[in-house]
């Protein structure tokens, strides 16, 4: 039978409250008696019950963390980055793998607020009604991370400037030389930013734009990369004379490959593809995949850094923050010697 704190009670001769508040940290309590108290929790072999205690606390010292899908490497590295700093914070992260399902996401926010979380950094795949309203009734600070929500929403996000990103990546691909470049969308709002970007690139320079955008799922990779297949497909039989294509990730550039190797079209010597993500395998020889890095670990701490700033009321309010991306250059892109 498990030794409880009534036995540790018993044992010193004092109240449960008494062991309760050496348990916790109070300094209301003589060192004499916080001395009897531990040494009958180690003699006693007693485990603290420390779901009750957090229950009893102002604050838990615990963040909850969303992540979409945990096979995901970037969701794991955003996690990774908010995970370290939290910890070097005196915080522990409880995580909730969603499975980019709506009801396990409200489920997790409802089980946060049962255990009076500190915060939450979340990363949900839509903001619906029901979601909003589930934040504003749950009372605690929330970080968006990745996904943006309604500027009424009063949440605060942490996300990369992929308009910002998009634009240089096309700066990358004109200088190159490179005039007929297609654009694969990725179909998500983060898509429809990098989208708007290349369109206003397309316009500023008077260059036809070539955006294609599939109506298939672009999630996980074996999705995606149909995807960019279909989208590479179109874009060839449409626009045959097509030198480079700036394709929404790297999973959607994978796929366009895989259609120009089985139309026996050489990546880079006839048409220069490049990604975004700098996922792990983007570096392999076999895709050697030009790319935008998003600076994922990062994103993970800022968001983390945010929540914190909230939290221990530095800055109650914070602005929105878009972080820089970076071009990863490599051998899927080559300059155009015809003069695009």
């Amino acid at each position: 039978m498990s030794v409880t704190i009534r036995d540790v009670a018993k044992f010193c001769g004092v109240s449960v409250s008494t062991v309760s508040r050496v348990l916790n940290g109070y300094t209301d309590i003589s060192e004499e008696t916080a001395n009897k108290v531990f040494a009958a929790i180690k003699k006693l072999d007693y485990v603290p019950n420390n779901t009750a205690r957090m229950l009893t606390r102002k604050d838990t010292k615990i963040i909850g963390l969303t992540i979409p899908d945990i096979k995901d490497p970037f969701f794991s590295e955003n996690a990774s980055g908010a995970e370290k700093l939290l910890l070097e914070n005196g915080y522990q992260i409880f995580y909730g793998n969603m499975e980019r399902s709506a009801d396990k996401l409200l489920n997790y926010l409802q089980q946060a607020r049962q255990m009076r979380f500190d915060g939450l950094i979340i990363t949900p795949d839509e903001w619906t009604e029901e979601l909003l309203d589930t934040i504003r009734r749950i009372s605690m600070p929330v970080v968006a991370l990745r996904r943006r929500p309604p500027q009424s929403s009063g949440v605060p996000f942490v996300d990369n400037d992929h308009y910002k990103g998009a634009m240089e990546m096309m700066t990358y691909l004109t200088d190159l030389g490179h005039t007929r470049i297609a654009h694969i969308v990725l179909p998500t709002g983060i898509g429809a930013i990098r989208r708007e970007a290349y369109r206003d690139f397309c316009q500023i320079r008077s260059i036809e734009a070539r955006d294609v955008k599939i109506d298939l799922p672009a999630n996980k990779l074996d999705q995606a990369r149909e995807n960019g297949y279909q989208a590479m497909k179109r874009i060839h039989e449409t626009w045959p004379d097509t030198t480079a294509v700036f394709a929404g990730t790297d999973q959607l550039a994978i796929g366009a490959m895989v259609y120009l190797r089985e139309k026996g079209l050489s990546v880079p010597a006839d048409i220069s593809i490049a990604g975004v993500n700098d996922m792990d395998y983007a570096s392999l020889p076999w895709f050697d995949l030009t790319t935008m890095s998003l600076n994922r670990t990062e994103m993970g701490r800022a968001a983390a850094q945010m929540l914190l700033d909230i939290i221990e009321e530095r800055r109650p309010h914070p602005e929105n923050l878009l972080l820089g991306t970076s071009i990863i250059v490599r051998g899927s892109t080559i300059k155009y010697k015809n003069g695009g």
